[in-house]
């Protein structure tokens, strides 16, 4: 018969268990804390350049109008009501512009897409007018109504557009830069040197 109980742990084991998950925990939070805000910083700056890629092939295919995308302080109301704010671009919407030249969103032009407005924890800065219309041969009108098209926009947070680490083109920034040429064509980076070009442009710096 065995009469030997069976062993737990001892006071002396378990302190030292819970100190090594202690500092294991301490070693990933800030891991995790910035994982998280890369990943909404790039979901916010690739969440724009689909709706710009999106306007640009609307426009194509529509063929009736410009197609726009604009920010807007509020993307939560009725079609009808979304208006351009033309100095945010913390929300943004996309949609048919058949007034051609006044590059506002009338009551009775489609909406075409819409976006909520980013975390609090996320700014959104831009040059010109927080505006991009694409006219139906696919490329990025210059500019009407009085308005200039918006060629650079930077996403950062708290942490600002400081470099973070290096990769296969260079140092990287904690920011995002979305570049749109005069021909229409977009592209997100987060190139230290794309980001630090792109802040110069809009003339603000993020946050």
């Amino acid at each position: 018969m065995n009469t030997k109980r069976p062993r737990g742990f001892t006071l002396l084991e378990l302190m030292i268990a819970l100190s090594v998950a202690g500092i294991i925990v301490a070693l990933a939070i800030p891991s995790m804390r910035d994982f998280i805000r890369n990943n909404r910083l790039t979901g916010a700056a690739n969440d724009m350049l689909h709706s710009i890629q999106v306007a640009r092939s609307e426009a194509v295919k529509r063929q009736n109008g410009n197609v726009v995308v604009c920010g807007t302080a509020d993307p939560t109301v009725a079609d009808a009501a979304l208006t351009c704010s033309y100095t945010s671009f913390a929300g943004w919407f996309v949609f048919q512009d058949s007034t051609i030249g006044n590059w506002s969103h009338d009551p009775d032009e489609p909406v075409i897409e819409r976006h909520a407005t980013v975390d609090p924890s996320v700014t959104v800065i831009a040059d010109r007018n927080r505006i991009i219309s694409y006219t139906p041969t696919g490329f990025a009108s210059p500019g009407g109504g009085g308005f200039l098209p918006t060629t650079r926009v930077v996403i950062c947070d708290a942490r600002g557009i400081t470099a973070s680490g290096t990769n296969t083109v260079g140092v990287t920034s904690t920011a995002r830069a979305l570049i749109i040429q005069p021909t229409g064509r977009a592209r997100v980076s987060n190139v230290q040197a794309d980001v630090t070009a792109a802040q110069t442009v809009i003339g603000t710096s993020c946050p």
